[in-house]
């Protein structure tokens, strides 16, 4: 397993050009993740509406089915 304190070590021996590089290819993964994380939880919470177990509706509507 290598550790951040080592990767962090190489990455200081790269010229700066790559780093900048490197500093973008982790930047675009990066949001890459975030993005197919809001996808995965939109289709488990489109799911949920399809299946009757959550509903969609604003604030308000929350409030009212809270307070009955």
């Amino acid at each position: 397993m290598v550790s951040l304190n080592n990767t962090l070590e190489y990455i200081e021996m790269l010229d700066i050009e790559d780093q900048q590089y490197l500093e973008e290819i982790i930047h675009r993964r990066l949001i890459e993740k975030k993005r197919s994380g809001i996808v995965r939880r939109a289709k488990k919470a489109k799911a949920g509406v399809k299946n009757n177990r959550c509903r969609s509706g604003t604030a308000e509507d929350l409030l009212t089915d809270l307070n009955g």
